[in-house]
């Protein structure tokens, strides 16, 4: 008899828009290998992000994730590395509670979660206002009310709410898909007063500042109590000023960086100081350093 257990779980189903279009305009061979090659990418990056795979669905697969942030993670790294594509993918989730039986997942938060991927267009992400109260604010930041509709299936009306991706071009064609996902690896080292934070690219933002709740707390008055925040955005390790003094980086070749509520990428190793120059407050600087694995 199969085992039958209630979990709670972040539902996510990505589809490929229009492979129909796709088979007819570059033939079946490409278009088969192109489709294959991102459904490889969608599967690399839900396992890569602590999600698990379901099953596949024709075009698209259904994958489940412990929490919404690594849902939403796998979903934005999905849509950024299509983003010049030719292939455009459909997502939509939904976290609830869920009935797991025999290497499946059945219930009401799996069927919400399709019924959002059937509303979605082309490279836009779909959630449910369950997702974005679980969300961590900073992502949570980066979405907006898309609609308030009844969906069918559900008794009550279903606030969604769509991730607004602020993702700058780049030259990304079907063959560099995989590539793309491997590309991501290192370690993000923090060093501050003796103290390590190490952030790789599954791990959560961690935050900069005086409270006792940041990921490095930082005793300067200069800094506010929730100042800063790096996490992975892009595949790549970020830093972002909440403050109201600003954040000071400087990189490695010397060049120094001032953000106000500005986010940028960090690269190599360098230091950061936060609503104050790093030269006038030498013993607060936290110094950072990626490393390859």
């Amino acid at each position: 008899m199969d085992t039958q257990t209630e979990e709670h779980l972040a539902v996510m189903f990505a589809d490929v828009c229009d492979s129909t279009r796709l088979y007819s305009v570059m033939g079946d061979s490409i278009a088969h290998a192109l489709t294959n090659q991102c459904l490889k990418l969608i599967i690399d990056a839900t396992t890569r992000l602590g999600g698990g795979v379901v099953k596949t669905l024709g075009d698209g697969v259904m994958s489940a994730f412990p929490t919404v942030d690594a849902a939403y993670n796998a979903a934005v790294q999905i849509q950024e590395a299509l983003r010049s594509s030719e292939l455009k993918v459909k997502i939509g989730f939904h976290v609830g509670p869920v009935i797991v039986a025999n290497k499946d997942v059945f219930g009401t938060t799996v069927n919400l979660a399709s019924r959002l991927v059937a509303r979605a267009g082309p490279s836009e992400i779909l959630m449910t206002k369950a997702c974005i109260d679980a969300l961590h604010p900073n992502y949570r930041a980066s979405t907006q009310k898309l609609d308030a509709t009844m969906v069918k299936g559900n008794l009550d009306t279903v606030e969604i709410y769509r991730a607004v991706l602020d993702i700058q071009d780049a030259t990304i064609t079907a063959v560099q898909f995989a590539a793309l996902v491997e590309k991501s690896s290192g370690v993000m080292v923090l060093s501050y007063r003796g103290r390590d934070v190490r952030l790789n690219q599954t791990s959560a933002p961690v935050l900069l500042g005086r409270d006792s709740s940041c990921g490095v707390v930082i005793i300067s008055e200069c800094a506010s109590r929730r100042h800063a925040t790096i996490e992975v955005q892009r595949s790549r390790f970020a830093l972002s000023d909440h403050s109201t003094n600003g954040t000071f980086f400087t990189a490695e070749d010397g060049r120094r960086h001032f953000l106000k509520r500005e986010s940028a990428h960090l690269q190599r190793s360098g230091v950061i100081s936060l609503g104050i120059s790093p030269d006038d407050d030498p013993d607060n600087v936290i110094r950072y350093r990626h490393e390859t694995s």
